[in-house]
């Protein structure tokens, strides 16, 4: 049987291939994230999935917030396989829907899940969004190319004037974790004005 675990940076072994079972935290996912950079690599510059995480959070519903972060958490783990690649890939594709199923389980709320978790429509929106800002700043320009993308017009709106950090990985991985713990507190708050009401 071939190996199916990576050694993680807290040096845990993830297994591809039952990631339920496997021992990882947020700081493993965080540290992957800030080392990833989107589009392939193929940018003018570092960017990473961390700090695309950070942006797609700060435009959806504090709620959804969290599911945003983790949005693409698998990635810390898998890399960050272009969409034209995943859809040639269908057992990549499987690979993924676990290790994403594993992260919701162990870091998302009932709450969190019964609003969409990673498929929230909300989520999904802010995420073309940021991807539509990011290829204009990243990528070089390809009329058409980037047009194509379903992105809605409400969330183009509060996305178009975010500004691009080109956080180091390092810090990325920072900024990734406090906004977690940020929005974790914000949630907490929110359940208890819940139960005051």
């Amino acid at each position: 049987m071939s190996e199916t675990r990576i050694m993680l940076a807290s040096g845990a072994l993830f297994d591809l291939t039952a990631p339920e079972g496997s021992d990882f935290t947020l700081q493993d996912i965080a540290h992957g994230l800030g080392r990833v950079c989107r589009f392939a690599g193929q940018t003018n510059r570092f960017y990473s999935v961390a700090e695309h995480c950070f942006h797609v959070a700060r435009l959806v519903p504090v709620e959804l917030a969290r599911v945003a972060l983790l949005h693409d958490a698998s990635e810390a783990f898998i890399g960050d396989v272009t969409r034209p690649l995943k859809a040639l890939l269908p057992d990549y594709q499987a690979i993924e829907a676990r290790i994403e199923a594993a992260i919701a389980a162990r870091f998302l709320t009932p709450a969190e899940q019964e609003l969409g978790g990673f498929k929230a429509p909300a989520v999904k929106s802010a995420d073309l969004a940021m991807c539509l800002v990011e290829a204009r700043e990243l990528m070089p320009t390809s009329p058409g190319y980037w047009s194509s993308l379903p992105v809605d017009p409400a969330a183009w709106d509060k996305a178009k004037g975010t500004r691009l950090n080109f956080d180091r990985p390092e810090y990325a991985t920072a900024a990734w974790l406090r906004a977690w713990h940020r929005y974790g507190h914000w949630l907490e708050d929110l359940q208890t004005q819940g139960e005051a009401a």
